[in-house]
């Protein structure tokens, strides 16, 4: 497994992958612009492919939020094949990477429905987190009903 940047030829696997009906009802739809945008480093946005074997298998977006003091946001992560470790290996990696830039915590916010995505996050040391403050809000987006927030602190 292996992370590298998104390009704009891109586009077609990502919303492909993201609209696919097994996926819709469990993410957010962006649309082309939005994907595009974050493609270009728009507002401290990172879109990443996941790759395995030498193939596309998922992406990664996140949102740089350390000016505003609320770390790393992921908002963001899918794979094409569930079950085989790919997002827990992608994620860890982009956890690596964004420690190893500066950043001292990653966050994410997960559905209360979504088991496997906590499972995951939880086995990579995120935990549950209720901030009192609405920093993270105002640098990324507040969780939806449902959701909560799952923190990441450099070791």
């Amino acid at each position: 497994m292996r992370l590298r940047r998104s390009a704009p030829a891109d586009l077609g696997f990502v919303t492909t992958l993201e609209r696919h009906p097994d996926n819709r009802d469990l993410i957010g739809q962006w649309s082309d612009e939005e994907h595009l945008a974050a493609i270009a480093g728009a507002n401290g946005r990172e879109h990443w492919i996941i790759e395995r074997d030498g193939r596309p298998a998922g992406y990664l977006i996140a949102f740089d939020c350390r000016r505003g003091g609320a770390g790393t946001y992921v908002k963001r992560i899918l794979v094409k094949d569930k079950e085989r470790g790919t997002g827990r290996a992608a994620l860890g990696a982009f956890v690596e990477k964004a420690f190893a830039r500066g950043t001292d915590h990653i966050w994410l916010i997960v559905r209360d429905s979504n088991a496997r995505a906590q499972a995951v996050y939880t086995s990579l040391g995120f935990a549950r987190f209720d901030p009192a403050d609405r920093r993270y809000d105002d640098a990324a987006e507040r969780p939806a009903d449902g959701c909560f927030r799952m923190r990441l602190a450099r070791p």
